[in-house]
């Protein structure tokens, strides 16, 4: 029995080894995925200590998959995500409130994938990168329950969010080479972990010549910094020749009528 099951594993690692092509040849794709964002406030314990939920975002962008050597590769992508927090917490004098922003941006961003040399059908890969991105809009949420009933939505723009992200990133994957008939396509399934390195408060705020909108509990000391978590899935298509094009002809001249109006075989 134990014998049986052997040979069963065996060739099925055979069979997923055949299937499964070299993977070397550049690709081009779509990803699409979830970001969970939150914000860190970097030398702010008040703010610091306030709870933040968990959000879902979509994210999703375009890839090109370039390997370079046999365990290496780097992937350069266009993102778009949504990045901010949202927190409810009761303040000192006894009114529940709600903040939520939400900003929008694209990112471009440049991972390097160093795979796991392990054979045949699924490899495993750990990521890291940088990304910089830019603010495409958003908004910010308030609502408070007393002393005086408050429920405001105002636009994020240059007076609330600074405009441009930088940040680096890192994280673990799976990728395969999936081999349909004569179709080839490459999936990539990645969590990573983001964070930002440029302040998002803007001078405007910091100098107080612009309200700091988050209520009173808003103290502008410190920095605020974009951290996330996001979970993507990737399909590309390898861009390879046809390798099999003379095989084609050969088939071609193979089964052709000839003079006689017969076909070689009988076909």
């Amino acid at each position: 029995m134990k014998k049986s099951v052997f040979l069963v594993l065996v060739f099925s690692l055979i069979a997923m080894g055949a299937m499964a092509q070299k993977d070397k040849y550049v690709s081009i794709g779509i990803k699409g995925g979830v970001n969970m964002p939150r914000m860190m406030y970097f030398n702010n314990t008040y703010l610091s200590r306030l709870p933040q939920a968990w959000k879902f975002t979509p994210t999703g962008g375009l890839f090109v998959d370039i390997p370079v050597g046999e365990f290496l590769a780097i992937a350069p992508e266009a993102d778009y995500v949504e990045r901010g927090t949202d927190i409810t917490y009761i303040h000192n004098s006894g009114a529940e409130i709600h903040y939520a922003l939400s900003v929008r941006y694209v990112d471009l961003r440049l991972p390097v994938e160093f795979r796991i040399p392990i054979e045949p059908y699924l490899q495993p890969f750990v990521t890291l990168g940088a990304e910089g991105g830019m603010r495409l809009g958003g908004s910010i949420h308030i609502d408070r329950t007393n002393p005086i009933p408050l429920d405001a939505t105002i636009e994020v723009g240059d007076v609330n969010m600074t405009l441009f992200h930088v940040g680096a990133f890192a994280g673990a994957g799976l990728r395969s080479l999936v081999s349909i008939g004569d179709f080839d396509l490459l999936l990539k399934l990645t969590a990573t972990y983001h964070q930002g390195f440029l302040d998002t408060y803007t001078k405007e705020e910091k100098e107080e010549s612009v309200h700091a909108v988050n209520v009173n509990a808003y103290k502008i000391t410190g920095s605020r910094l974009p951290q996330g978590i996001e979970v993507c899935l990737s399909i590309g298509i390898p861009l390879k020749p046809r390798l099999d094009d003379a095989c084609r002809s050969f088939s071609r001249d193979r089964y052709r009528p000839h003079g006689d109006g017969r076909h070689l075989f009988g076909f």
